[in-house]
């Protein structure tokens, strides 16, 4: 009998292994599903109070998170993809963007993960609320080799139809004139950047002759609202010595 009963408890001991090791050595599963149900807030963090949250119009579509196959020392991804519920023409124009820009980017890395290979992104994640009535929406991408990335989007709270410069310009109570006051910021910091010669060479000024032109016509897609509610454009500064790189300058 007590030979019996130890056979018996060796048969479920192996079985148990035999379930682990099977369990072990199954593909590659990731973790998480499209999801209907929103986020809020970036990285999981508590939303500020006293910042407005538009909480109605934002939806994660897709979200997926876990562990990072054959990474060692273990590292996790984590992925949220938005998308704006309105009806609105520049909403969908976001939608559209936002998904060719990231969320194929999501898939690629899922992907890649299947074939236990390096994903490119580690992160993915959103902050939206409004201000004056209009949505603001920041997505925050990482990559898994440290190269990081924001990209705002603004339409109406309302209609998810654009929003102009002058309403943007209002919203953040700035007086003047919005094509001369993003000039002058655009030179300013040009002129810090390279230097302010008292005779300037002809490199020197194609450059802010350039990075000036940029700015032709102003739009409010190079624009976004602070969650301060202080106001960010977007310019690409022209070097003397070529090429560009492109800043967020506060105003004003």
């Amino acid at each position: 009998m007590t030979a019996l009963i130890l056979a018996l408890l060796l048969l479920a001991g192996l079985s148990a292994c035999e379930l682990r090791n099977r369990q072990s050595s199954e593909d590659f599963i990731p973790s998480g599903t499209a999801a209907p149900a929103p986020r809020w807030t970036n990285a999981g963090s508590a939303p500020d109070p006293a910042i407005p949250q538009e909480r109605s119009v934002v939806k994660t579509v897709l979200s997926y998170e876990g562990e990072i196959p054959g990474s060692y020392p273990a590292r996790s991804y984590s992925y949220s993809l938005p998308m704006i519920d309105l009806g609105g023409g520049e909403a969908m124009a976001c939608n559209q963007e936002i998904e060719e820009r990231f969320g194929s980017l999501i898939r690629q890395s899922m992907e890649a993960m299947e074939r236990w290979q390096d994903p490119i992104l580690e992160r993915l994640s959103y902050t939206s609320y409004t201000l004056e009535g209009i949505l603001n929406l920041r997505i925050d991408r990482q990559n898994l080799d440290g190269g990081t990335q924001q990209v705002w989007y603004a339409v109406d709270a309302a209609s998810g139809e654009a929003v102009t410069v002058e309403r943007l310009f209002a919203a953040a109570g700035i007086e003047g004139e919005p094509q001369k006051t993003v000039e002058a910021a655009a030179e300013a910091a040009f002129r810090a950047r390279y230097g302010d010669p008292a005779a300037p060479d002809a490199a020197w000024t194609t450059a802010l002759t350039k990075t000036q032109a940029g700015l032709l016509p102003l739009t409010a897609n190079r624009m976004h609202l602070t969650e301060e509610g202080g106001l960010v454009v977007a310019v690409e500064l022209f070097a003397p010595e070529g090429g560009s790189s492109v800043e967020a300058l506060r105003l004003p």
